[in-house]
């Protein structure tokens, strides 16, 4: 069967290295980001002086550290930033999150897993007790900075990107062609996983999508675990994930089912 691929991320920048690769293997690429990812405007000053506040700092995504490094860096604070995590008690959920620490900041990032559910029985070793700052990207987890409160003395977090819907359109376009056969869908984020299946259901489409996913008619592919478990979390058994949770293993993983 030839493939069209339809590209779920809320980042431009993934999506045409995404389509890229696509085009290179002679496949047909669709640019339905179902969320989109704004700048928060946030402070740098205001995150200087948390960081001076914290004894421990959590990065949640690689996108986490390689956004509050570009932030810092505009407003020529990334050094002083730096100097402080050297200090600090620095740990990571996932390896991206834990790779991007170290090559945007200098600090060793022990990776405490890929899900939330794997990271918390193994944090409360790194800050039990201390002051935390928990680094989000395109959305702030209340129901983890709950159970993070019961581990740690106090917590606060730091967001400089949201993440909010695109147009409901572009879920429902992609879930028509979903659920039509031919196509696999990419999500590169669970809250676009979440986003996209959400609309499906509003508008009667679930079930179809889930049918043609689960029948093999149409193909579901994720970044990473905590995307994966997303999508499965709506009735979704079949789910193409690369080795390791990075977009180039997710291309190499696209160009397999291209060929």
């Amino acid at each position: 069967m030839k493939w069209a691929v339809i590209i779920t991320s809320g980042r431009p920048s993934k999506a045409d290295l995404l389509a890229r690769l696509v085009f290179k293997h002679g496949g047909e690429a669709l640019y339905l980001p179902v969320v989109k990812v704004e700048e928060r405007g946030a402070d740098a000053q205001e995150v200087l002086e948390t960081l001076a506040w914290s004894e421990a700092v959590l990065f949640m995504t690689g996108q986490s550290a390689w956004g509050l490094a570009e932030m810092l860096k505009r407003h020529s604070a990334l050094e002083k930033a730096k100097e402080m995590l050297r200090s600090r008690v620095v740990v990571c959920r996932g390896s991206k999150a834990s790779g991007n620490v170290k090559t945007q900041f200098g600090v060793e990032c022990p990776n405490l897993g890929e899900t939330i559910d794997e990271m918390m029985p193994k944090i409360g070793q790194y800050v039990s007790g201390k002051r935390l700052l928990v680094s989000f990207y395109g959305v702030v987890d209340s129901e983890l900075l709950e159970k993070l409160r019961a581990v740690a003395g106090e917590v606060r977090f730091v967001q400089t990107y949201s993440t909010v819907e695109a147009p409901e359109e572009n879920a429902l376009e992609a879930a028509r062609r979903v659920a039509e056969g031919g196509y696999i869908i990419v999500f590169t984020s669970a809250v676009g996983a979440s986003t996209f299946f959400a609309a499906a259901q509003r508008h009667g489409l679930l079930e179809k999508v889930v049918e043609a996913l689960n029948s093999g008619r149409s193909i579901a592919a994720v970044i990473g675990p905590v995307t994966e478990e997303e999508v499965k979390r709506w009735g979704v058994e079949k789910v193409v994930k690369p080795e390791k949770p990075f977009l180039a293993y997710l291309a190499e993983e696209l160009a397999k089912l291209l060929k």
